[in-house]
């Protein structure tokens, strides 16, 4: 079994009983049932042994849209070189941008960074109140709510991709558009019957793996459910090999840019290269271009 080599094929269908009624009753049978499996089969993560809210965060941030098995040397590097956020926030651009390679989606090391920055207002922590942890660039409802029960075990309200799998394979087993509004407020009735809510987002978020790996996408039945668009000979593609391009081998003139990058359209390599430089990723000076240095 992917993920959980202790459990059988046997064994993980017994976990697949539906549907779950929202009452009292079903609420309890649902959390019976996931607490139970996260007790004999939850996996282990360097991120789930803290409560730190740096490491946290950087978790949280580099588990967006990107397999664990990626995450996790990644995230063991940036804190052997950046340990506190005061660490992060002195780091430059190019350099964290040149360690980030290979998790993707830069735009993400981009909006750590000015968090880390934003954090000195804290005194170089993170703000406990989640309408604060708001406020920071890049961190959004399920982020802050993550940071809230895994740093300090409050009840808040984190949906997540796997979290959403599970709730609308368990409640909504049937139905199409169901909108995380809907998600959110059972949730939050959730939450309140939980004595941990760190465990419990745990292990929810286990179980919505192991969901993945035997049934069909329920998420597909989400009302905020969108394909993701292929990676290939995109613009995604092409701004990541123009970050890459900069912060590993330096300064580089916009002809030798689209020379070097000739493979994909010059038009759509300076489209690029000028959203990169309007987001703040990119510098221009009298025709070179450079990783900002701010």
């Amino acid at each position: 079994m992917i993920d959980f080599p202790t459990l059988s094929m046997e064994e993980a269908a017994n976990y697949l009983s539906l549907p779950f009624s929202q009452s009292q009753e079903g609420y309890e049978a649902f959390l019976q049932t996931i607490l139970g499996f996260y007790e004999g089969h939850g996996r282990q993560f360097i991120w789930r042994e803290t409560s730190d809210p740096y490491r946290i965060l950087l978790s949280e941030v580099m588990l967006q849209q990107t397999q664990t098995s990626r995450v996790i040397p990644k995230y063991e590097l940036f804190l052997s070189l950046w340990p506190t956020l005061k660490d992060l926030a002195g780091v430059a651009l190019d350099e964290l941008l040149y360690h980030w390679k290979g998790l993707g989606y830069n735009r993400r090391a981009l909006n750590l960074r000015r968090s880390a920055i934003a954090s000195r207002e804290w005194d170089w922590n993170l703000p406990t109140k989640q309408t604060e942890l708001l406020s920071l660039p890049g961190v959004g409802k399920a982020t802050a709510a993550a940071i809230g029960a895994f740093s300090y075990r409050e009840r808040t309200i984190y949906l997540e991709t796997n979290i959403r799998r599970v709730l609308l394979h368990c409640f909504y087993p049937d139905q199409e558009g169901v909108k995380d509004k809907e998600l959110e407020l059972l949730l939050g009735r959730l939450v309140q019957l939980v004595e941990d809510p760190k465990a419990w987002y745990y292990a929810l978020m286990d179980f919505g793996v192991l969901l993945k790996h035997l049934l069909p996408n329920a998420n597909m039945r989400s009302a905020h459910y969108t394909k993701q668009a292929k990676f290939e000979n995109s613009n995604r593609q092409i701004r990541g090999q123009l970050i890459h391009l900069l912060s590993d081998t330096g300064a580089k003139e916009q002809q030798q840019v689209t020379t070097l990058l000739s493979h994909f359209e010059e038009e759509r390599v300076l489209y690029c290269l000028g959203q990169l430089e309007k987001e703040g990723f990119v510098e221009e000076t009298e025709g070179t271009y450079r990783i900002a240095k701010a």
